[in-house]
């Protein structure tokens, strides 16, 4: 009896292990678009802008796809860099010319109500840049703002999606 159970706890370890590896091995694939688009956005930025240390990345889709990269150059300037996905022409920025995400979550906060803040990222936006704050709101849902990065001015809210 004993040499059974033995085996059955065997197996059943050796199908726990699979398991893991296997759920692994999905989810290290999954975020695998997201490293490469990564990657080639801080490359790019490097190269278009002089990056030189990399803060944050941000992958915004609202008009257009834009791959965002925050860092700043040798000279230490805080710079964005705003990567449009379709290959257009890169548009580079520098952060004291705006508002931060810390800034752009304050004003939603201000102006809102919403259980928690669940993303934060920067893009481009009717060819303006824009934070988009996205928060659980009260009732059910999501609710998504963006904040014009300049201004610090409400753009567009789109409320329980």
């Amino acid at each position: 009896m004993n040499r059974k159970r033995n085996q059955q706890l065997k197996i059943f370890g050796s199908i726990l292990i699979l398991t893991i590896v296997l759920v692994g091995v999905v989810l290290f694939q999954s975020a695998s678009p997201m490293r490469k688009a990564k990657s080639q956005a801080v490359k790019i930025s490097k190269n278009v802008a002089g990056i030189s240390d990399v803060q944050d990345f941000y992958w915004f889709t609202r008009d257009k796809t834009y791959f965002t990269v925050v860092g700043t150059d040798n000279k230490n300037v805080e710079k964005i860099v705003f990567l449009p996905q379709d290959g257009s022409e890169a548009v580079i920025m520098n952060q004291k010319d705006g508002i931060t995400n810390d800034e752009a979550i304050k004003k939603v906060l201000d102006m809102k109500k919403t259980k928690r803040i669940n993303k934060v990222s920067l893009g481009i936006y009717k060819e303006k840049p824009v934070w988009e704050v996205v928060a659980d709101s009260i009732e059910s849902g999501l609710d998504y703002y963006l904040i014009d990065f300049k201004s610090g001015e409400l753009v567009n809210e789109i409320n329980q999606v």
